[in-house]
Parts: structure tokens; sequence; C-alpha cells
């Protein structure tokens, strides 16, 4: 039977049993001969001891021990004192020990022990054969009183605790396959054993690597390991990390590698635990011969020939990737460029992380217009465009404002002339960021008023034009919350030649708004933007999320609760019952995850309700593109989108209500237990200091 343990846990189970130690008294001559000058000797054992093996020292200042002195031997000293702690020491009893005091030298003087050191006879390890050996064959242990002797230990702590044989004179041993290279260790088995190490090491055999083909190798190819001793593998492991169980092998170990397998040292593990090391594992790579086209278009085929192309899994353009091939083989790669591919060289990778960069650099080719339809055209009227890969176009701007696209082919392309356009060039868009002016001018054939200046009293409130013949005005449109411009103005005040006066609409979108006018001749045309603010009303019918009041023992949740990311100016929004962001935002804002002690968390249907927040700017807040701002409800996220212009968040100071969608957003019904709270996962160096926030809810739709 066989066992394995670490000796330093033996030990452990030794202190525990002090008892079994020759140990001191109290008594004065104890004080005097054990105690030097804080250097105390406690109790030093086994006692009886066997010659050759391990004698300790128990008590404090023992690592200051200089010298043991042991009658009939020279003195030990040295690195053949072994200290395990300041309050442990070891020695090991030469074959020439006899009875008598044993004497501790220390730079304090010399502490004698009280009881004189025995000795348990005779037993004695002389010798040990074979010295070389393979986990399964038997040694010869020669010695004295071997009788006596329960266990046999090999390196790293594997006890054999049954013989092939067992003698006075003679212990068979059959090694185990845990066994590794170090001294042979002969015990009692007492509860506090002697230990009697070997002289010499027995030199255990490992399993050896001679060769791994192929080398270099492809990816999901079989890997062939040969050498010897191999019935001594338990697995091994390919790097990348994956391992594979090893079972009745003897020269050669065969392994499907898997697709994403690296570089580097194949490790063969025994089942003793020592790993063996091949040479370097390289793998083969794809390679580049041609390509159908340095010069080429988004969204256009792409051939890539070559060798080892069947192990491409992403090809990576300036600014795009794609994984999904037309085709694929060890020496074609098909592939539609996407959309987004800029002009740049390619990469080829592999799920082993390898990467071949081209030699040739892509081109992509441009749209360009030779020829309008129409060089004079009235808004809301289709205009043809001619010319060369007008497929990839994407926008159309005429001035600022963007044209419906409405059909596209390579060299023909229709686009409606949107109101607001302006007379000039035009200017095409693609996917990839490309930007291409028209040579060609456009005139806008239309006949607007002039204003002068148009100012917003708020929702549902005044606003007024003034200009010069707005007595051409015939109809006046504002957008709703989707942008379209389907709210049709009914209310009017004074309307002269000079002077328009229009009531805001409520329902329709607020913020900055810019008007539609339409004149008696159907011309159409936007007003210049206009700022209309306010808040929706907080009615019976709101559920109350948040709304960062202070917080009092009822209410836990007011903004002088867990400032997590030292987001906010704590003090300034606990005084004025909203949040007031720092310039940086941490990651969590504002957050809780435990239940409202006020009731719980509301829980709405999210197809019949909208999340909503009020915010206000005290100054403009440039906000960068990729910001992620999101409310964290019952642990689901909805993204918040704010009211930009020109990238900039602007309220001119006053509250404004900004809407979130739930419907297929959050759960149905909301949840009403874990995370809640404002997360910024991502602020894109915005500072958003000067952005307030306040009264996070459901209501209705």
């Amino acid at each position: 039977m066989n066992k394995i343990y670490k000796l330093s846990a033996l030990w452990m189970m030794c202190l525990m049993l002090l008892s079994c130690f020759t140990a001191c008294n109290n008594g004065e001559e104890e004080d005097t001969n054990q105690y030097k000058g804080g250097i105390s000797l406690n109790v030093f054992g086994p006692c009886p001891v066997a010659r050759g093996g391990e004698l300790r020292f128990l008590g404090s200042g023992m690592d200051q021990v200089t010298a043991v002195v042991i009658p009939g031997c020279d003195e030990i000293t040295g690195t053949d004192i072994k200290v395990v702690s300041n309050q442990e020491i070891r020695v090991m009893v030469p074959q020439s020990a006899t009875v008598g005091t044993v004497m501790l030298k220390t730079p304090k003087g010399e502490i004698l022990t009280k009881t004189d050191i025995t000795y348990s006879e005779p037993v004695a390890l002389e010798s040990f054969s074979p010295v070389a050996v393979k986990a399964g064959d038997v040694i010869t242990i020669k010695g004295e009183y071997l009788n006596l002797i329960k266990e046999v230990i090999f390196a790293d702590g594997v006890v054999v605790t049954g013989f092939v044989s067992q003698s006075r004179s003679e212990i068979k041993v059959a090694v185990p396959v845990e066994a590794q290279t170090g001294k042979v260790i002969i015990s009692d088995g007492a509860e506090i054993p002697n230990w009697i190490y070997s002289a010499t090491e027995l030199s255990v055999k490992l399993p050896a690597i001679t060769s791994i083909a192929p080398n270099p190798l492809k990816a999901g190819q079989k890997l062939t390991v040969t050498g010897t001793d191999f019935d001594l593998v338990a697995k091994v492991i390919l790097p990348g990390g994956q391992e594979v169980e090893v079972e009745n092998a003897t020269t050669q170990i065969e392994i499907e590698s898997p697709e994403d397998i690296k570089e580097g040292e194949v490790i063969l593990v025994a089942k003793s635990g020592v790993e063996v090391k091949s040479a370097e594992l390289k793998l083969v790579k794809p390679a580049i011969a041609s390509i159908s086209s340095a010069s080429v278009k988004n969204n256009a085929s792409f051939t890539i020939t070559g060798t080892n192309l069947d192990l491409v899994s992403t090809v990576v353009f300036e600014g795009a990737e794609t994984s999904e091939f037309t085709s694929q083989s060890a020496t074609q790669l098909v592939l539609t460029i996407p959309a987004t591919a800029k002009d740049g060289k390619f990469t080829l990778k592999t799920l082993s992380d390898t990467e071949i960069i081209s030699t040739q650099a892509l081109t992509f080719v441009k749209p360009a217009v030779s020829a309008f339809s129409e060089s004079s055209i009235k808004a809301q009227k289709d205009l043809t465009l001619t010319g060369t890969n007008l497929d990839l176009v994407t926008t159309i701007l005429f001035g600022t404002v963007a044209g419906e696209i409405k059909s596209a082919t390579s060299t023909t392309l229709v686009v409606n002339v949107p109101v607001g356009a302006v007379t000039g060039p035009l200017t095409l868009k693609t996917d990839n960021g490309t930007e291409v002016i028209t040579t060609q001018t456009l005139t806008i054939d239309v006949t607007l008023p002039e204003i002068t200046s148009i100012v917003s009293q708020g929702p549902g409130k005044k606003i007024t034009v003034v200009g010069t013949q707005l007595d051409l005005i015939q109809a006046i449109y504002l957008a709703d919350e989707n942008g379209s411009y389907s709210i049709r103005v009914l209310d009017y005040g004074i309307k002269t030649d000079t002077k328009v006066e229009f009531y805001h609409i409520k329902g329709a979108a607020q913020g900055w708004i810019t008007p539609k006018m339409v004149t008696w001749d159907g011309d159409q045309g936007l007003m210049p933007k206009v700022y209309c603010a306010g808040v929706d009303e907080i009615t019976a019918a709101t559920k109350m999320i948040m709304d960062f009041n202070t917080r009092t023992t009822s209410d836990w949740h007011g903004v002088d609760w867990d400032n997590w990311g030292g987001s906010y100016d704590a003090d300034a929004s606990k005084n004025a019952g909203y949040l007031i962001l720092n310039a940086e935002l941490g990651w969590w804002i504002i957050g809780c995850n435990h239940p409202d002690p006020n009731g719980g968390w509301p829980s709405v249907n999210s197809n019949d309700y909208v999340l909503k927040m009020d915010i206000k700017t005290t100054k403009p807040v440039k906000v960068n593109s990729g910001y992620d701002l999101i409310v964290r409800i019952g642990g689901e996220a909805v993204s918040i989108v704010f009211p930009l212009e020109n990238g900039v968040l602007d309220t001119q100071g006053d509250w404004i209500t900004i809407k979130m969608n739930i419907t297929g957003v959050l759960s149905n019904p909301t949840s009403a237990a874990n995370d809640f709270g404002l997360i910024c996962n991502n602020g894109a160096g915005t500072n958003w200091s000067g952005l307030c926030m306040d009264n996070v809810r459901f209501d209705p739709k």
C-alpha cells in the first residue's frame, strides 16, 4: 500500500505530540542551563533517536545556535544545522554518537540538555541497489534491524508500506510510479517516527522525448511525440494549455492537435508529477502569393491565393475585419470586403494567434459624379446623379442637410432633395469615411422668407419669428420625437410680413428644434434652430426610481448615499437634491444593489412605459463620440441618448426631460431586484462638469 504526504505536514503532527520528546523541568538549574540571554531550549527529540536519524531542537532563538555537540562526535556546524525557523533546528545524528548530554553553542553562551541523549539500537541503512531505477523496479535496501521498519519513503513524500520482502538485514520494495529522484528514507512508523536517510540519491528514470513531428505543425494535424518510457507519462500539455490524458503508451504518443494550438514546448507530465519538455514546436503559417487586385472596392469580392489559407480565421483590414468567407481552401480565400475597410495593408489571422501581414497595400476606389440630371431643382424633388462607384454612397449632404437616397447602382443614384437644402456642391459620404465633394453645383429653386431672429418661450408656449416676406408662409410644421415633421401648427398669434407668432404643441420635440415652413407656392424650407426646453410633469401615474433627494431614515437613496466613483459634487448635490456631475466620471456614478426600504423598486410593463430623466446643463458640455452612460434598472442596462447639437449638450440652463425606450430593452415586467443606478461605461474623455441629472422614473407612454 502506498501513500503520499509532505514531510512538513508530518512535522506539524510532531509538534502536536511534544509530550513524546524529552523536556526540561521548571527548576532553577533548568532556567540556568536552558536559557541564555533570549535563547532558550524547551525540548529536543526524538529520544531515543536512531544514529543516522534526525534530531530536532525546539525553543526560541534557535536560529542563533552556532554549533551542536553530541557526545562522541565532532561539532555540528554551518549548513549541517538545518534551520527550520527561529523556534526549530534539526541535525543528523552521526554514527559515532554516544550517550550523554547534548550542548548547544550560541553567541550568548552554552546550553546543555537536562536529559542525556539515548539511541534506538541499532537500525541502520547501509546501502541500496540498484541506484538508477524505473517505476515498478524493485530496489534492495541493506542494513541492520530492518525488520523494525514500517515505511520506505521516496521523494517527494511518497510512502510505501507494502514491501516485496523484509528481513532483519534486507528490504525489497517496488518503486512506485509517483516516486522522484532523491534520497530514500526508512521509518519505524511511530507517532514521532525515526527517519533514516540514505547517503546517496536514488535516480528515478523519467520519460524522454526524442522527437516531435511534424515540426512545424499545421494546426489540426496529428502530432506525434516519440521517445522512451512513455508508460510513465500521465498526460501531455500542448502549447496553448490543452491537456491530453495518456494511457498505454510506450515509445510514441499521437495527438490530434486543436485548431488553436500555439507555438511553444510540448510538455510530458510523468506520473510522479515531474515535467519533461520538448524542443520548441513551430506552426505552419498561411502565406500570400497574390491578390486579385490592389485597387479594390468596398462590398466587392476579393480573392487571396497562397498556401495554408485554410488556417485563416479572420482577415483584418484597416478599419474593419471579417471572418465570413465566400469560399476557403488551402490555396484560395474569397471574401467580401467590409463596407468600412480603408486604404492600407491587410492581415491574415489564425486561431493559433499567428499573423501574416500583406506586402501590398490596398487602395479603395471612391465614388465620382459626372453629371446631375438637373442644374436647378426644388426641395422634395428627385435628383439623379450619374458617375462611377455610386453604390458606395451612404449619405448625400445638400449643405448640412442629408437627402434620402431612393436607389443606387454603380453608375446611377437617385436622391430626394431635402427641405433645407442650399445651393452649392453636394458632399458624398461612404461607410469607410470617404468624403467626395462634387465639382458640379446644384441650384436650389426656392423662394423663402428671410428670418432674422426666432425666440421660444418654452414647450407649449409662444415662438416668435422676425424677418421679411413672412407673409409667404402658408403653413408651419414641428417635428415629433422621431424627427418626422408630422405636427402642423394650428395656433397662431400675430401674422404679418415682418412677424409671425405661433405656439409650440405639446408632444412635439423639445430642446433644439427646427420648425419647417411651407410657402403658398409649395416651396419648403427650415427655419433657424430655436431652443424650446421644458420638463414633463410628474403625475400620480409616475413610478419614481430615484429622485436624489437628501437621504433620511426613510429614504436610503439620496445623493449622499454612495458616490462610488467620486463622480459628482456630493455636498452641492445634497443641498440641491439632484446630481451635479464632475469633470471625470468613475464607473459607478451612483448605485444600489439591495431592496428599496420604502417598499421596493417599481416594476412596470415595459411595453406600456418609457424611462425618463430630467437633465440640465449649467454650461455647454462638449460630448465626445463613443460615450456610454447607462441607467441600470434591475440589473439591466438602458443607454442614455442626449439631445446633442453638433456634439454639444446645451439646455441653456433650463431643465428638460429626455425619454428612453424600454420596450424590448428591459424584461417584461421590469425587474424590481438587483442593481439600480447610473453607470459610466465609457466617458470617451468627455468633461461632464455642468451636467445635472434628476428624477429617474417610469411614465406611461
